[in-house]
């Protein structure tokens, strides 16, 4: 998700490093998200070139004169083959077509339409009209004569008592309509060209509520049906590309406001970041996607897989700067890559024409949608000249290294892009050559090692050879300080015996305890930075050692004290000292085997993810079941008062956790209350 605070930075961040040039060029900032989610400034790829208003529109009135009727309140438009603009002039209840330049050509509808919210033109030049009030859809010729209307469907499957209130309409290559429909939850209405109802498509589901999952668990049937249901949103637009596939945009919904369905209605898109106040949603030759934000007056332009290329434009607070919008409600593409939006409380359209950088990622994007990775990487080479912080381009390069065959490059530029698919493609290719080279090198080495060692192990038997350095490591072995250390063996294996031992025998020290702590955090850093990149959730680049610092510590430290707390109330037999070596000893696991599974994991790939993340859960589940032993061993609990000291304890350390918000925010009330106090002081005295 997109942070707000994020997105504010880079504002100002190009308002201070690209004040003139940012400025001249267009009055937003436009900026692109990487894999994170966080913003990434580029160039401008829009620049306002103009606007449509229908001001030389001459129209009879009603006394016969001529007078202009320019657009009001245009809530769609759509561009045919010809790179004609077809707009709905709601307002007005006609449908306006201009031409390229914005030149009125002629009206279609007049006296027939009331309220038209949706247009769509077919290859044939039919023109399929929605009317919202009438609660029809029209379709004209090119005439503008009317050929067809069909009004609410008459059949049993759409529902007798289901509204018919038509706001948007496309058709496919079989001449099916596809209609948005005010309140239509089910999904897209589809009719035939005979007007016969064919079923619903595309249908969104109702998002997941952890309050409603809860109201199921624990209200009674009675009190379940006294709630409002819980439906799914319906569609706000549709859209039909190239291939007749359908596209469809929905409001209030991050992850499914657009969808691209196949001929089963099912998703083909997943995991696409969108705004909230999708209005409109448009495809370009190239099956590049285009949508606009009510809200925030934002276009979004996408390729044909999701990925975003940029974020830009902006709402005009009383500017009336072109390229700024009041209540954009329709965004459409011509063939040269223009941009027309129409916004209904400006009454008019604006363009916006693309500059050279978007159309060179276009061309890259062309040619890789088409796979040809290598033709590709010229203009994915000049994108990265431009704007070397690119993602897609480090993506196409490394596509183009890899039919090259250059699979090391490939791994690198994966990696920039943070391409894990692609990067552990590559790092299969490189892992396949080595292992053919070097194979039978690593098969002689470890069988001769593993003779070595018997021979060494032979020879010290029954020749003492070697005897001294045994003996030396049999000293190490039994010095205080590494029998503590030991000890984290013990109770790996014996938990019961190992914590009885810690507490009563005092086989470790706070000390010991302590090096093993510090080893638990140098073992994380180790961990961050050797485990493979294919199965980290974090970015090396922005780690911070101090954040993670207190990601270890606090948590520890956290739990020790209110594990000491609930057990002193709850007659725990456990010392402080105690519960603090425990806790530590009980993470061994984790202090020896993370570091070994983070280096076997830079041999692995996605296809052997399933190894990695057995062993790392095997860690995990050893360190957690070591706490619950140490919790009870060292308290003398039962296994139930060992559950119940546990859950209290996290209860207690969620509490402290509020505690310490609390105090926080007192404290910044406190030092703002004495800097106010000290300048009043300040200031009398200097008036003295």
């Amino acid at each position: 998700m997109v942070k707000i605070k994020s997105i504010l930075f880079v504002v100002v961040a190009c308002m201070l490093l690209h004040p003139a040039a940012t400025l001249a060029n267009a009055p937003y900032f436009t900026f692109t998200i990487d894999d994170s989610g966080e913003p990434i400034w580029t160039q401008d790829a829009y620049l306002p070139a103009g606007i449509v208003d229908g001001f030389n529109i001459i129209e009879k009135n009603k006394a016969g004169e001529d007078e202009n009727v320019p657009l009001s309140r245009p809530e769609d438009l759509f561009i045919d083959t010809n790179d004609e603009i077809y707009v709905a002039d709601t307002g007005n209840a006609r449908i306006v077509v201009f031409d390229q330049q914005g030149n009125y050509l002629r009206t279609i509808g007049k006296d027939v339409l009331s309220r038209p919210t949706g247009v769509f033109v077919d290859e044939e030049g039919i023109v399929y009209v929605a009317d919202y009030r009438k609660e029809k859809i029209y379709l004209f010729g090119k005439d503008g004569k009317v050929l067809k209307e069909f009004g609410k469907p008459d059949s049993t499957l759409y529902g007798k008592n289901n509204p018919f209130k038509p706001r948007k309409v496309i058709a496919d290559k079989r001449k099916n309509l596809y209609v948005v429909g005010e309140g239509t939850i089910q999904g897209l209405i589809q009719i035939s060209q005979e007007g016969e109802f064919l079923g619903y498509y595309g249908g969104n589901k109702a998002g997941f509520s952890f309050i409603r999952y809860l109201q199921r668990i624990f209200y009674t049937k009675t009190q379940m049906d006294k709630l409002n249901k819980q439906l799914p949103p319906s569609a706000t637009n549709v859209a039909i590309d190239r291939e007749g596939l359908v596209f469809t945009s929905t409001i209030a919904t991050r992850t499914n406001g657009i969808k691209k369905l196949n001929v089963a209605g099912k998703n083909l898109l997943k995991d696409v970041w969108t705004t909230s106040a999708l209005e409109d949603i448009t495809i370009d030759d190239y099956g590049n996607i285009y949508t606009i934000d009510s809200f925030r007056g934002r276009i979004t332009v996408y390729d044909l897989e999701g990925n975003i290329l940029f974020i830009f434009g902006g709402n005009d607070v009383g500017s009336q700067r072109l390229g700024l919008f009041k209540s954009p409600s329709g965004i459409a593409v011509s063939s040269d890559g223009r941009l027309f939006i129409a916004d209904k409380q400006r009454n008019n359209v604006t363009v916006l024409k693309p500059t050279e950088f978007t159309r060179i990622v276009q061309e890259a994007i062309f040619y890789y949608s088409d796979g040809k990775y290598v033709k590709s990487e010229a203009p994915w080479l000049n994108v990265l000249r431009l704007n070397s912080m690119f993602d897609l381009a480090h993506n196409g390069l490394g596509m183009a290294a890899m039919k090259q065959g250059d699979f090391n490059k490939g791994l690198e530029e994966f990696r920039v892009a943070r391409n894990k698919t692609e990067y552990s493609n590559a790092y299969w290719e490189i892992r396949r050559v080595w292992l053919m080279e070097h194979v039978s090198k690593f098969l002689i080495g470890f069988v001769l090692g593993i003779a070595v060692i018997a021979i060494l192990r032979k020879l010290y038997r029954k020749f003492n050879i070697g005897k001294p350095v045994v003996d030396g490591w049999k000293s190490f072995r039994n010095l205080k300080l590494v029998m503590q250390l030991l000890h984290s063996f013990r109770i790996m294996r014996h938990p019961v015996d190992g914590f009885y031992e810690l507490e009563a025998e005092k086989k470790v020290s706070v000390f010991s305890a302590t090096i093993l702590l510090v080893l638990l955090f140098l073992v994380r850093l180790f961990e961050i930075y050797q485990t493979n990149f294919l199965f980290a959730d974090w970015d090396v680049q922005k780690f911070n050692i101090f954040n993670e610092f207190l990601r270890v510590y606090v948590p520890f430290f956290a739990w020790i004290i209110a594990n000491y707390l609930v057990s002193t109330i709850n007659d725990g037999e456990g010392k402080f000292k105690d519960i603090y070596k425990g806790s530590v000893y009980a993470l061994s696991p984790y202090i020896l085997f993370a570091g070994p599974v983070a280096v076997m994991s830079q041999g692995l790939t996605q296809l052997e993810a399933v190894i990695y993340s057995f062993l790392s859960g095997l860690i995990v589940a050893y360190c957690a079941f070591l706490m619950f032993m140490m919790v009870k061993e060292i308290h003398g609990y039962e296994i139930g008062q060992s559950i119940k000291n546990i859950i209290l304890t996290i209860i207690g350390m969620l509490i402290m956790v509020m505690l310490a918000f609390i105090l926080f925010g007192l404290s910044s009330q406190v030092m703002d209350f004495v800097h106010s106090m000290y300048l009043e002081v300040k200031y009398r005295v200097q008036g003295i």
